[in-house]
């Protein structure tokens, strides 16, 4: 997510920071601070309200500087003090969504769904661009108010709160913002360059893998050395053989479109009290399974029309439809050029992925053509991760993800690496 530096008053404030729940009471700034270090940032700021705590996340190298304040914290905890007015009276909100007109003539967009920020929930952009998502998620459901400047009033937002920013943020007797420190994002570790570490990864895996890397290099010299006798063998028959199959990999998506489509698309947590059994993301469509926990069918429902409860009105289910697109099918890379730098990036992030050699249709012989790529599955957890910045380690050459899902709070990933 982008970050955007703005001014009120004398004070920068910050928005599009990355936030992640956190599940340790007695250990918030040591969760938070190990999570910075797996997705690489060297900012964060902690924020507490309602029984909640997340981490927001950032990195210097965007323009983010120590100190700054983050204005969707700042906003939150006004919010999480004083409530909002709806239903005919002013009260506790866990569930809002905001459009402010910055001073600088771009607009904030907040989105907080159980108290918690979404994972595209701080933004900052063109009034165009805030009111594209606000409306997209309004049409989600489930939301307590809308609040934002005097001009959404017209839009037909139920429950609006016509609101300023400056009228969120705290003020002295004098007019003056009064500022606290937990606002301002604090520094971490020093960033320490990154490719020694990979280079040392690299070659203790090199080293280690060495032995079974040269029993594979032999292995498929000798399938090489197969496939050349029967070409030579056809060519010499006059026989070119059927057309060479097509590339698989390029009528899929590339990971990081995937992983941002797929977390963008999982809108229904908790729709009417329902608890969230697994979310399944596909590159055509994605489903939903919840259990009823302690809330009723009709409850459901009102959110989500189109789900599907069995009959014994305890679980249900929900698909739509999902359309990310093909991507063109680019040059492969060998598969040691291609499989030796992710696996070690992925160990640096803790993540040990399953890796298979799949059988590839054709072989040659009656008449289905040998595939010139080499085909191999993959299956990972990101363990509290990011899926994007997982799925930007795996943007290479051949590489593609079938499945996204989220499950217990935790995703994980299955696809196939294409190699020569």
């Amino acid at each position: 997510m982008a970050i955007y530096i703005t001014q009120i008053d004398k004070h920068k404030f910050v928005c599009g920071l990355f936030w992640q729940s956190l599940s340790r009471p007695r250990e918030l700034v040591k969760e938070a601070t190990d999570l910075a270090k797996k997705i690489d940032s060297d900012l964060m700021i902690l924020r507490m309200d309602q029984s909640t705590a997340q981490a927001g996340f950032a990195q210097s190298r965007e323009g983010a500087r120590r100190g700054m304040f983050s204005l969707g914290a700042v906003v939150s905890k006004t919010l999480a003090l004083e409530g909002a007015y709806y239903d005919g009276e002013q009260q506790p909100v866990h569930n809002w969504l905001g459009a402010f007109k910055l001073p600088d003539g771009k607009w904030a967009y907040f989105a907080v769904r159980d108290a918690n920020f979404l994972p595209n929930g701080d933004f900052a952009g063109t009034k165009e661009e805030v009111l594209e998502r606000l409306h997209g998620d309004y049409g989600l459901g489930g939301w307590n108010v809308v609040i934002g400047d005097d001009e959404l009033a017209d839009y037909g937002f139920h429950n609006f709160n016509a609101k300023r920013i400056e009228t969120l943020l705290p003020h002295r007797k004098d007019g003056s913002i009064r500022t606290h420190r937990w606002w301002g994002l604090r520094q971490l570790h020093a960033k320490k360059p990154w490719w020694p570490f990979a280079v040392g990864a690299a070659v203790a895996v090199a080293v280690g893998g060495a032995a079974l890397w040269q029993q594979y290099q032999r292995k498929q010299e000798e399938l090489e050395r197969e496939r050349a006798i029967e070409a030579a063998r056809q060519k010499m028959l006059g026989n070119a053989g059927p057309s060479a199959l097509p590339p698989p990999w390029g009528g899929k998506p590339l990971p990081t479109l995937s992983a941002q489509a797929c977390v963008d698309q999982l809108s229904y947590m908790t729709p009417g009290g329902w608890q969230l059994d697994d979310y399944t993301c596909y590159a055509d469509r994605v489903t939903y399974t919840w259990s009823r926990h302690h809330s009723t069918v009709a409850y459901l429902l009102a959110q989500v029309p189109g789900a599907s409860v069995d009959l014994s009105g305890n679980k249900a289910t929900y698909s739509e439809r999902l359309n990310l697109g093909q991507a063109k099918a680019e040059a492969l890379l060998g598969s040691k050029e291609l499989l030796e730098p992710i696996i070690s990036k992925l160990q640096l992030m803790g993540i040990a992925p399953k890796i298979t050699q799949l059988q590839t249709q054709g072989n040659g012989g009656n008449g289905v053509p040998a595939p010139e790529w080499q085909e191999f599955s993959f299956a990972l957890n990101t363990r509290g991760l990011p899926p994007v910045t997982i799925a930007a380690l795996l943007e290479q050459p051949g590489v593609r993800i079938d499945k996204l899902t989220y499950r217990s709070g935790e995703w994980s990933i299955d696809g196939v690496m294409y190699a020569k």
